[in-house]
């Protein structure tokens, strides 16, 4: 090689070298500001959740607190009917007759069924395989049958 082509391929060398340094410190300085305001928006929001989170903790704490100091016995804890018949009534309570829901044993005759209506049309015939009850459905779609045997 002579002298000019080695200047030549120096030369091509440096300003390869000074571009791309001018395009990394360009690149820093457009995502630097980025990174920052992303940083910056990650710890405000941080922030403003654990304030709700201690707040709410608070909240839970104080209603805690304030349900300590109820008196369990006594008070609005009623005793109410159980069940529908004339024995399902709660030691302690009373029991009422009639009212909503079949309650009491008021009812004599409004709740008894009808006759029965009439017969319907036969249905359509099964899809399946006559005689062959399905055991259990596989994953993929398939049945195991009874007599062991697997179909899809």
């Amino acid at each position: 090689m002579d002298l000019e082509s080695r200047i030549k391929a120096y030369r091509f060398v440096a300003y390869s070298a000074v571009t791309f340094s001018v395009v990394a410190v360009l690149s820093v300085c457009v995502t630097l500001p980025m990174v920052y305001n992303y940083v910056h928006h990650v710890r405000r929001q941080m922030r403003n959740e654990i304030t709700f989170c201690k707040g709410s903790a608070k909240d839970i704490w104080s209603e805690v607190h304030s349900l300590k100091n109820v008196p369990v016995g006594g008070g609005n804890r009623t005793a109410r009917q159980a069940g529908y018949g004339e024995s399902a009534a709660v030691s302690g309570g009373t029991q009422t007759q009639g009212g909503g829901g079949g309650g009491g044993g008021g009812c004599d005759g409004c709740c008894n069924p009808g006759p029965p209506g009439p017969a319907g049309n036969p249905g359509k015939p099964g899809a399946g395989e006559k005689g062959i009850c399905p055991k259990y459905c596989a994953i993929d779609g398939g049945v195991f049958f009874e007599d062991g045997t697997r179909r899809r």
